[in-house]
């Protein structure tokens, strides 16, 4: 049988051989083995807490919008190149923008396909002094993307040098072919 040492009431008894291990309950003269935990407190300060939190967060909400942004990004990037190239009158550049399959509708209701669209943007009638796209907005939506703007457009006619502004709101869809992003769609209302 094992000696156990009383120091009192008030304290546990130690087992002779396990520095770690007490009795409990000795007051009530009970004899279950338990072992004691020793804890380290951890220090933390503020700038320790606030950077952990933000590195969580940055994990949490960052990954899934990485992929977004990139794809709004390159959306971007194509909507800008179709602006540019619609000033510059460049029908090679459209081309490469533009779908097979595309409808491009004008605030008038007139409704062309790629190759109606591209011939009639130029045919050299009128020229584009300048188109702005104001306030755009991109959300891409799996392998589509749906784009809105307001234009604010100026061109010349090149029969009498007539200038007309045009105000309009644009509707754009776009679609990933592949790995690029070609105008699927477009749709203009008067303002």
């Amino acid at each position: 049988m094992r000696k156990a040492y009383q120091y009192g009431l008030h304290r546990a008894m130690t087992h002779p051989h396990d520095q770690h291990v007490t009795l409990d309950k000795a007051a009530r003269d009970c004899n279950t083995l338990a072992k004691i935990k020793k804890e380290e407190t951890m220090t933390i300060n503020r700038r320790d807490l606030a950077l952990s939190a933000l590195a969580v967060s940055a994990l949490a909400f960052a990954t899934p919008g990485l992929a977004a942004s990139a794809d709004e990004e390159a959306v971007a990037k194509k909507v800008e190149a179709f602006r540019l190239a619609q000033i510059a009158a460049d029908p090679k550049a459209l081309g490469a923008l533009c779908a097979e399959e595309l409808s491009y509708s004008h605030s008038s209701g007139k409704v062309e396909d790629k190759a109606t669209f591209i011939a009639n943007a130029t045919d050299g009638k009128s020229k584009f002094l300048s188109i702005e796209y104001k306030d755009p907005t991109i959300k891409v939506v799996g392998p589509a993307a749906i784009v809105r703007f307001h234009w604010l457009g100026e061109q010349e006619m090149a029969a009498d040098g007539k200038k007309v502004s045009t105000n309009l709101h644009i509707l754009m869809n776009w679609q990933k072919q592949g790995d690029e992003w070609k105008l699927l769609s477009r749709a203009a209302t008067k303002l």
